[in-house]
């Protein structure tokens, strides 16, 4: 076996230098030199990971201009697309988030990412499979599950508006960014609930991706899966720090107290699919980035909302501070009660 895999690696060796050949006779020396750099940092050996170099150099041209982006970005997904390799793939992933990653705080409105991936699955790797041996199949499952995770992470970030990305949420970010955090902050106490609620659906469906890693932790020992698993960390962390805000911003008693029963039932079950998720990601994480006090928050808000369900909404009445009361036969609430009926 070991043989085999020595061999493998000659002739991925020899794929890849042939490949520079051909991009180095195009007559196009802008997309030549693109080519050039996206192969470099996405070899077929499977040793390690891409070196810093390379893939500062992938990211230079992926946080260039919209067109000199653009031309990266196709490039990374056309060698995607044709690989059957499953290192390669996941190069070509990491390669990819990184440029979101690093590329969001100057993209806000998602032009480049409509562009080059025209708002379909453009990774289209559902079924991506690497049957060289045992081994290759598993980082096959981790090729799929990090597709499938840059999928939805577009997906949420096209229904918040902007970049769902680590990167608009650090810590160390500038007091623009700040301004940033502030007008979304705004944004949300104005929106209706009914938007807010799709919104935190979108986001929990986010963290299920995340949550469903595959269950062949142990190849984060490899240095590319170990910094695709570190990278998908910044990320999480974004998303609960999504969810925490609306959950909080839904779960506030004045939205609660003018909340019909489907809106409840549809909250409650975004709350129970977030706490489903919270073993596995403690595992995958090893409880990095789990101290915001979200689980708490889902705990405090789920019991309120328990006490508003009980009995199908014909106990008696409770009191929640101000809202008015629901009326359950006309699916409304009273503009002059405080008290809902339940």
């Amino acid at each position: 076996m070991g043989q085999r895999k020595k061999l493998r690696d000659i002739v991925g060796a020899m794929k890849d230098r042939g490949s520079l050949v051909k991009a180095s006779l195009s007559r196009k020396p802008a997309a030549s030199a693109t080519r050039a750099t996206v192969l470099r940092a996405t070899t077929h050996k499977s040793a390690a990971a891409p070196s810093e170099r390379r893939v500062a150099a992938v990211l230079s041209l992926g946080l260039g201009s919209g067109i000199t982006a653009s031309a990266c970005i196709r490039c990374l997904a056309g060698r995607l697309g044709r690989t059957r390799n499953a290192f390669v793939a996941l190069k070509c992933l990491f390669a990819l988030h990184s440029i979101m990653i690093h590329r969001s705080s100057r993209d806000e409105n998602l032009c480049l990412y409509s562009l080059c991936f025209e708002g379909k699955g453009f990774l289209n790797l559902p079924k991506f499979n690497d049957d060289f041996d045992e081994e290759a199949m598993e980082y096959s499952s981790w090729v799929r599950w990090y597709a499938a995770l840059l999928e939805q992470s577009l997906i949420a970030s096209r229904a918040l508006g902007y970049v769902l990305s680590s990167s608009s949420s650090s810590s160390s970010s500038s007091s623009c960014s700040q301004l940033t955090r502030e007008y979304k902050r705004e944004k949300m106490r104005a929106a209706a609930s009914s938007d807010l609620m799709r919104e935190l659906e979108v986001l929990v469906t986010s963290l299920e991706q995340v949550c469903d890693a595959p269950g062949s932790l142990h190849l984060q020992r490899n240095d590319l899966v170990y910094g695709v698993v570190r990278s998908v960390c910044q990320d999480y962390r974004m998303i609960r720090c999504e969810v925490f805000s609306r959950v909080e911003e839904l779960g506030g008693d004045e939205r609660l107290g003018s909340s019909s029963p489907r809106h409840l039932t549809r909250l409650l079950s975004a709350l129970e699919r977030v706490e489903d998720c919270r073993e596995k990601l403690a595992l995958l994480f090893v409880n990095k980035a789990n101290a915001d006090g979200l689980w708490d928050l889902i705990a405090r808000t789920k019991t309120k909302m328990r006490g508003l369900m009980r009995d199908g909404g014909r106990s008696s009445t409770a009191v929640l501070g101000g809202g008015g009361a629901w009326l359950p036969w006309r699916d409304r609430f009273s503009a002059n009660a405080f008290t809902a009926v339940w």
